[in-house]
């Protein structure tokens, strides 16, 4: 079965319009039209898929999907790098620039990297993600900031000790 997403109609009762996504991954369902959030260039690397809807991990989970209704195959963990991050200043007054928008308005996620060992999971702190969820616009941003790096890790290694 191939993958899709296709605007349509939903039924007079139900208000908004929807689009069906099929995926082998999440597999069948509708999503808000009012729901998916819409990047003018698209994410670095990725600047042919424009559009994506985040889906919940699981209830209590930091962790989100931001699936591409574009390819209903490509998704992204993502997540608060404020839940993850214990230091992590956003960058809210620069999002609100870009955006025009006001910084109360902002969601902001961090792409995850999660490999074989999830001991070694990292955040790429360097280019968040930052949508207007009054607008549903939303742009990845590349910060020049020390503080911010592409493969930050969300496990800390402990402390060596010395006896």
């Amino acid at each position: 079965m191939a993958s899709t997403a296709e605007q349509r109609e939903a039924p007079a009762a139900a208000g908004d319009a929807t689009v069906r996504v099929v995926s082998r991954r999440f597999g069948t369902f509708d999503v808000p039209v009012a729901s998916i959030l819409h990047f003018a260039q698209g994410l670095v690397g990725f600047p042919k898929y424009r559009r994506y809807v985040i889906l919940e991990h699981r209830p209590g989970s930091p962790f989100k999907w931001m699936l591409s209704l574009d390819d209903p195959e490509l998704a992204f963990a993502v997540a608060n790098p404020g839940e993850l991050v214990v230091d992590y200043t956003p960058p809210l007054g620069l999002a609100s620039r870009l955006l025009g928008t006001a910084a109360d308005d902002i969601a902001l996620f961090v792409l995850v990297t999660i490999p074989p060992d999830p001991t070694a999971m990292t955040v790429n702190l360097m280019a968040p993600v930052v949508a207007d969820m009054r607008t549903r616009q939303a742009r990845q941003i590349v910060l020049d900031d020390p503080r911010c790096p592409p493969d930050h890790r969300v496990v800390r290694e402990p402390a060596a000790t010395h006896p």
